[in-house]
């Protein structure tokens, strides 16, 4: 796959930004993002573009033709006749309005937890080709407490080092070593802002780490969740 046409990163960034791109085709972009400035740029502008798109749209209102058609695709219902038009999708609006109140009152009281803690909970897991967890990574304010998981096979004649590739910035930016077994706390680079990073990349590098300050060969990708 020739990733130099600008057409094929573009799809792919869009796709990618969806959450259509899924999969090893998901992962093999993420590794593309770690040495492509081109790719990382087009994802950047696919976030933009999605942002404002999103922001510019104005709520509409469904009308009672189109709620009755939504309740009877999820039901997987024959049509009904017109007089039935008339009470069904207003039950429908009903309840939807009634959930849309409950979720905006656990919202609230979300971000009012959040508010008072003052932090947001960040977590990510790395796993291999076939899916297996290998390190568990917890993102406190002032350190990475990561955690190998008993699935993990390390090499004991290599390094796994940490990668946190940043929006807007070429160069990945080395967090440590991961630990090859048991538990590792890492203190958090001054660069590490949850809101800037794309992704998490895992390296195979020399006993002690990268030898010039960029990753030798990638491993896995990740990307940060924030809860």
């Amino acid at each position: 796959m020739n990733y130099n046409k600008p057409e094929l990163l573009n799809s792919l960034a869009a796709e990618y930004v969806l959450g259509t791109l899924t999969g090893l085709a998901r992962k093999r972009f993420q590794r593309l993002m770690l040495v492509s400035n081109k790719a990382r740029e087009a994802t950047n502008i696919w976030e933009q573009n999605l942002n404002n798109l999103a922001s510019a749209i104005s709520p509409q209102t469904p009308s009672d033709a189109t709620w009755h058609e939504i309740m009877r695709r999820i039901e997987n219902k024959p049509q009904l006749e017109k007089s039935q038009l008339i009470i069904k999708p207003s039950i429908w609006r009903a309840w939807s309005f009634l959930a849309t109140a409950a979720c905006i009152i656990l919202a609230v009281l979300v971000t009012q937890a959040t508010t008072n803690s003052k932090q947001t909970q960040q977590i990510a897991l790395v796993k291999n080709q076939t899916e297996q967890p290998l390190w568990f990574i917890n993102v406190s304010n002032h350190e990475l407490s990561i955690k190998a998981s008993n699935q993990l096979i390390a090499r004991t004649d290599r390094d796994y080092e940490l990668w946190m590739i940043l929006k807007g910035q070429d160069t990945p930016v080395s967090l440590g070593l991961l630990p090859k077994n048991g538990d590792k706390t890492i203190l958090k680079s001054k660069l590490f802002k949850a809101t800037d990073i794309t992704l998490l990349a895992v390296s195979l590098e020399p006993v002690g780490g990268s030898p010039n300050g960029l990753p030798t060969e990638v491993l896995y990708t990740t990307e940060l969740v924030l809860l």
